[in-house]
């Protein structure tokens, strides 16, 4: 299969995904009769200077080099205000000599009412604000009780909110171009975080303290430097009482630093037929402030993407292709949602994390996508030299695992069974290992059974939070038979999951494939790996049920938020309460609430913002609901979803 990209130099070359590479050394395999193929694919973005790794010399081993900037938007990729000029993928600066101040309002900005309208940061000189005469000892104004502030007064005010933090470079001023007499002779700079809060509204005073002023000038174009200061979201230029007519032509705003966020958004990558994910590993830096996140998605199709038109009966919607969609009309289109169905939501990983981790969406999937988000504060930003993954063909068509008991009391030694149901194709390889790895404390292994007989084993690591056990190898034969192992464990965390992968011992380059949690066996009513932490009598204290568990806040109206509801019963008096949201990584990125409820039934909605009022990226979002009382403390946690 070959498809046709764009490479670094911007030129049309032929290209052969992963998927070809594979099933053509399968094939040769079946024809030439030789032994089974590792048939592994490392996957690297960026780093082409660096030399491919250790293993791409081995047979059935592919290594695909992808340039940062082989970004195609017709396969799902975007670059939103990155940087490549380095060959690395970075947050991008802002360029002082570009002028931002008119594009202000694009970027969710606006021009304060006050004195002076959106002329005056228009980035047009020939559009020119008349400052009438005003002098301070004679102003007075009906109905607002603030005039002037020393020889400074409200007539002379422009404001502007820039819609984000930014650090100014210097501030431009031109006047007087037409008759060097109508020159303003002086101006006053005010710049903090947002336009202070004053009794005068719709005509802003002069507000102090101010950052610099100039007096004075007798320069047209005034160039006003900026000097090292924080980042602010409001500027106000306030100009000085004159007994004659100024002309202000311009007001030009020059930032430094980085913009708010960039982001890169990979190629929907297509290996041919599903394929289980390995490890991700990622050479990168940033500043002390700065935030970057990577995140992975995976999918069944090629567009995680649904299509929705509007049928003519009210708000009523009917499913279409991308194609159709791009071919109604206006009014005809009705947006479009994530396919829940066929494709996962992003997960992130822990940007400390570089040197190796799990991809933890979802496989065998045939289709995966990366995104890169850089969160850049004042002048710490990041950079990604490279991102590299492995993956290789299923060993299982399906991997469904549950663990029981889900309660355990904290730090108790705990019997637990593992249950692990495979389905296994008869073109899968099978497996005789199996990996479990937990944040709880990992004990003796003490029996493994495959349809309820117990079967030799043997325990490869054990280590405190990792257990890799030899089984006999499970295949097409063994399909749907339940493997069970028991081992003792010690829980520290509320909702400490075990996690599963399998292994081929005679395939050592492929990729261990992980394991699902779900409904192994109707014999346990958990379906899940995680397991809480409970307390005495945990249940008559607090119930937590999920009204609406995906949140849109797409500001169609239609669920805008999730909605979380709980119920606190037996407690007298009242008992402290928070309610947080966090991301796969373990940041909290929204305190819901914070107070003492006391008994009574609560609803909390969360709309996908963050404490800082940001939208966060659709994904699975964990929550936590803690309750302290004075005899005992109880934590409830589940997850919500948020999509466009």
């Amino acid at each position: 299969m070959l498809s046709t990209e764009s490479g670094a130099n911007g030129s049309r070359a032929n290209r052969i995904t992963p998927g070809h590479w594979l099933r053509l050394a399968v094939a040769i395999t079946l024809i030439l009769g030789v032994g089974p193929v590792d048939a592994l694919v490392i996957y690297r973005l960026g780093g082409a200077e660096l030399p491919p790794p250790p293993e791409a010399d081995s047979a059935g081993v592919e290594f695909v080099q992808v340039a940062w900037d082989d970004v195609d938007p017709a396969a799902g990729g975007e670059l939103l205000d990155v940087d490549l000029s380095s060959g690395v993928l970075a947050a991008l600066r802002r360029d002082p000599q570009v002028d931002i101040a008119p594009t202000i309002e694009a970027s969710g900005g606006t021009y304060v009412r006050g004195r002076v309208n959106s002329e005056v940061w228009d980035g047009d000189t020939s559009t020119v604000w008349v400052a009438g005469r005003y002098l301070c000892a004679e102003f007075r104004e009906e109905n607002y009780f603030i005039s002037c502030t020393d020889d400074f007064g409200t007539p002379g005010t422009a404001n502007i909110d820039l819609g984000g933090l930014y650090i100014l470079d210097r501030i431009r001023v031109v006047s007087g171009l037409r008759d060097p007499g109508k020159t303003a002779s002086a101006v006053r700079i005010f710049a903090g975080l947002g336009m202070p809060v004053t009794a005068i509204t719709h005509h802003p005073p002069p507000y102090n303290p101010w950052l610099l002023e100039v007096r004075d000038n007798r320069e047209s174009i005034l160039d006003i430097p900026i000097p090292q200061s924080d980042e602010i979201a409001f500027l106000q230029l306030a100009f000085g009482e004159h007994d004659t007519e100024w002309e202000i032509h311009d007001v030009e705003i020059y930032a430094r630093g980085f913009v708010g966020r960039s982001t890169y958004t990979s190629n929907i990558i297509d290996f041919g037929r599903p394929m289980a994910w390995g490890e991700m590993q990622w050479s990168a830096t940033k500043g002390e402030r700065a935030k970057v996140s990577i995140q992975t998605r995976s999918g069944t199709d090629s567009d995680p993407t649904l299509y929705w038109r509007y049928t003519g009966i009210g708000e009523d919607r009917a499913q279409v292709t991308a194609t159709q969609y791009a071919n109604l009309a206006l009014g005809e289109k009705a947006g479009f949602t994530h396919d829940r169905d066929h494709w996962s939501f992003w997960s992130s990983y822990d940007f400390a994390h570089g040197a190796g981790t799990q991809v933890v969406s979802p496989g065998p999937r045939q289709f995966l996508q990366f995104q890169v988000d850089f969160l850049p504060l004042g002048n710490d930003g990041g950079e990604v030299q490279f991102l590299e993954f492995r993956a290789s063909e299923p060993l299982a068509t399906q991997l469904i695992a549950e663990v029981w008991p889900v309660q355990s009391r904290i730090g108790a030694a705990t019997d637990f069974t593992y249950v692990l149901r495979p389905t296994i194709g008869s073109s899968d390889t099978g497996f005789d290992r199996i990996e479990i790895q937990s944040l709880s404390l990992l004990g003796d292994v003490r029996d493994v059974r495959v349809g309820d007989e117990s079967v030799p084993y043997v325990v490869l690591v054990a280590e405190d939070h990792r257990l890799l056990i030899s089984i006999p190898r499970m295949e097409a034969k063994d399909s749907g038979a339940l493997v069970e192992l028991d081992f003792d464990a010690r829980v520290l965390r509320f909702g400490s999951r075990f996690e599963g992968r399998v292994a081929d011992s005679s395939r050592p380059l492929e990729v261990p494939q992980g394991v699902e949690a779900g409904d192994a066996t109707g014999e346990y009513e958990g379906n899940t790996v995680a397991v809480e932490t409970a307390a005495e009598d945990e249940g008559q204290l607090l119930r937590v049920r999920v009204t609406q568990g995906v949140a849109t806040p797409n500001g169609d109206g239609i669920n805008d938020a999730a909605m979380l509801s709980y119920e606190i019963f037996e407690i007298t008096g009242t008992a402290d309460v928070d309610v947080e949201i966090w991301d796969l990584t373990g940041r909290r990125v929204r305190l819901l609430h914070r107070g003492r409820d006391g008994i009574g039934s609560y609803d909390r909605a969360w709309s996908g913002e963050t404490d800082a009022g940001d939208l966060v990226p659709p994904g699975i979002y964990p929550y936590s609901i803690f309750v302290d009382t004075d005899r005992e403390r109880v934590r409830k946690v589940g997850l919500l979803y948020v999509t466009y």
